[in-house]
């Protein structure tokens, strides 16, 4: 297994180093998507290799070294090219400066007159320079941190690639935990998409996933004030760590108590940003976010022939969303992983924004629990980076191709949820198979339970 890995992460290098040398990645799409499609092919690989050696080997110290070593290497490959293909980074280190400046980012929006002052050449590249932000109040405070140290947006993105690196070191103690082997996390750790989101482009979601993963060893290790209080400082990151609360009601209602009162009370620096949002006030960045912003949707787009109207989509699809949650909570059991892992593919698949960085949220814990979805969509839904490519965008065959990849990505997604569910697996009428051959934890589940597996 050792040899299978250093070849996977020579191979991953390889691509790491490719990609330095595209940058900006923005303006070489086709070579990207070349490149993508040849490490993804990897990354399968190596996954594949992985699911018939479930368990932890006699050299597991290497192993971790090794994840941990390429992990950095290929970090440090992107970390200091400037932003690409996203410009956030940019938007990070200006609001970041704004607030050191003792102004609010929720009441001026980059282009207000009122931060002429605070302008540098690389702000030319802030997107949405007319909205106020969007982020919550511990990822200003993030921003902020970072902008004391460095105004360039490379900063941020070092930040955030460090927190990426703390994301696959705490992976790999959860799967030791679970009598996983710790090779496991090179999946994540090695994710082509992965390095891409958080170490080119320096997306602040791994701070929230740091967070995510910290609630749940703490959960895990019997400390559940602790794990609210991880969980709620997620939330307070970016807010889709939320859909933990119905679970968290059903097992411990004060651990529950004690996040909504931290998420209340965190979010009070927003309030200027929630006020101008609910207003209605022209450049709110919240209220463009939840009422007019559209990429990659999938049920969302689904309803549009049927519902004319988004905002009663959007409320539809929200209630959707509370309507599974409390079902599934009980389903799941004491699995918290597995819990926020399905909720957070729901609240996904429901969302008029599914940005390919958004699905990076359940790949950490799709390694821990079984959820085959969220792993295939992690490989799919980077190729959707072929629409930035205009000309790329307008061309077709019958169809535009960018419609064809949004029907490719969520034909992969959604027949995963189907053969996994328990009509899907009494259908198949192999339901052993697709449950041990998917994801690690089934395999050591299945060694427990299954003690003939050749019969």
């Amino acid at each position: 297994m050792t040899l299978i890995l250093l070849r996977a992460g020579l191979a991953s290098a390889l691509g790491a180093v490719a990609l330095s040398l595209l940058s900006p990645i923005e303006s070489h799409i086709v070579s990207f998507l070349v490149i993508l499609a040849l490490w993804t092919a990897v990354s399968w690989a190596t996954w594949r290799a992985l699911t018939r050696e479930a368990a932890p080997g006699s050299d597991e110290p290497s192993r971790a070294a090794l994840v941990l070593i390429i992990a950095v290497f290929l970090r440090l490959a992107l970390v200091l090219v400037a932003p690409t293909p996203s410009t956030d980074a940019y938007r990070y280190s200006w609001e970041g400066r704004v607030a050191n400046a003792g102004l609010s980012p929720y009441r001026f929006p980059p282009s207000a007159p009122e931060l002429v002052f605070l302008r540098k050449d690389q702000d030319a590249r802030i997107n949405n320079p007319g909205l106020s932000t969007i982020y919550p109040p511990l990822a200003q405070a993030a921003f902020r941190l970072v902008a004391a140290v460095s105004p360039d947006a490379r900063a941020q993105k070092a930040f955030f690639a460090f927190c990426d690196l703390l994301v696959c070191a705490l992976l790999m103690r959860l799967l030791r935990r679970r009598g996983l082997s710790v090779a496991w996390a090179a999946v994540y750790a090695w994710h082509p998409l992965v390095v891409v989101e958080f170490a080119a482009a320096g997306h602040l979601d791994s701070l929230m996933m740091l967070a995510m993963l910290v609630g749940l060893d703490l959960w895990e290790t019997d400390r559940p004030n602790g794990a609210a209080l991880a969980w709620a400082a997620a939330a307070l990151v970016k807010v889709v760590p939320v859909v933990i609360l119905p679970w968290l009601l059903l097992r411990r209602p004060r651990a529950a108590a004690l996040f909504l009162a931290v998420v209340a009370v965190g979010l009070t620096p927003a309030l200027p940003g929630l006020t101008a949002a609910l207003s209605g006030t022209s450049g709110s960045g919240i209220a463009a976010f939840s009422s007019g912003w559209l990429a990659n949707p999938s049920l969302y787009a689904l309803l549009a022939p049927l519902i004319e109207s988004s905002a009663t989509r959007r409320v539809i699809l929200a209630a959707l969303l509370v309507f599974v949650s409390l079902p599934w909570a009980r389903r799941c059991g004491d699995d918290a992983a597995r819990y926020l892992c399905g909720m957070i593919i729901v609240a996904l698949l429901a969302s008029p924004v599914v940005q390919p960085w958004y699905v990076l949220w359940a790949l950490p814990l799709a390694l821990l629990t079984p959820f085959p979805a969220a792993l295939a969509w992690s490989w799919a839904v980077g190729f959707m980076y072929f629409a930035i490519d205009p000309v790329l965008k307008a061309s077709s065959a019958h169809l535009p191709w960018w419609h064809w990849f949004w029907l490719g990505e969520y034909i992969v997604v959604y027949g995963l949820l189907v053969v996994m569910s328990p009509l899907g697996k009494r259908l198949t009428g192999n339901s052993h198979y697709l449950r041990c051959n998917v994801s690690p934890p089934n395999a050591t589940h299945c060694l427990k339970h299954n003690p003939e597996p050749n019969q």
